[in-house]
């Protein structure tokens, strides 16, 4: 019987919202709550895990302490992106995340529907222990999986917030999320 750990951990404060920018930085902020990811409890024993981000720069630089303290190569996948929204105009996308986070799964629109799937198949691919740099909806599109939601907005993840996920014979078994650790969205 194979188990297998997963952690995902939102990426730090960003420098700009995506709704003004579609790939900021870390803010000043950011870069020390990077920084402090090091030295997190939950953190400290990382050497027999890979080391996977989404490709989105915020994600990518919210890694590289953890990353260089553990001397691991870090692996860039797409699967991990924030939800889709390449298509949606900057200007507009507030309107259409706040009509997207009251939209049952079910009828949420194709692209949506595919990136939900592909993380939920990637994630029960997993055979070794992994840490994932990843998005706030990431993060909920899981727990709300995980918690049986209709919707794909669920909980408000703080930045660097951690969710672990155990893995059984590619079979979500158990997760966990950091209590007291909360953030609001700007909608």
């Amino acid at each position: 019987m194979s188990q297998t750990e997963i952690i995902f951990i939102r990426h730090a404060e960003a420098a700009s919202s995506w709704e003004n920018h579609s790939d900021p930085v870390l803010s000043d902020l950011g870069i020390t709550q990077s920084k402090n990811l090091i030295h997190h409890n939950e953190l400290q024993k990382l050497n027999n895990y890979n080391f996977v981000s989404s490709p989105k720069l915020r994600a990518i630089q919210t890694s590289e302490y953890l990353t260089k303290k553990f001397n691991k190569e870090l692996v860039i996948d797409n699967t991990f992106i924030e939800i889709p929204s390449d298509n949606i105009h900057l200007s507009k996308k507030r309107a259409w995340f706040k009509e997207l986070i009251k939209t049952k799964k079910d009828d949420l629109p194709d692209n949506i529907k595919k990136w939900k799937d592909d993380i939920l198949i990637k994630t029960k691919s997993f055979s070794q222990n992994t840490i994932i740099f990843t998005h706030f909806m990431v993060l909920n599109l899981l727990v709300s999986e995980f918690k049986s939601k209709d919707t794909l907005l669920c909980f408000y993840p703080d930045n660097t917030s951690i969710l672990k996920i155990e893995i059984k014979n590619k079979e979500f078994k158990n997760f966990s999320t950091e209590e007291g650790k909360k953030t609001f969205i700007n909608l």
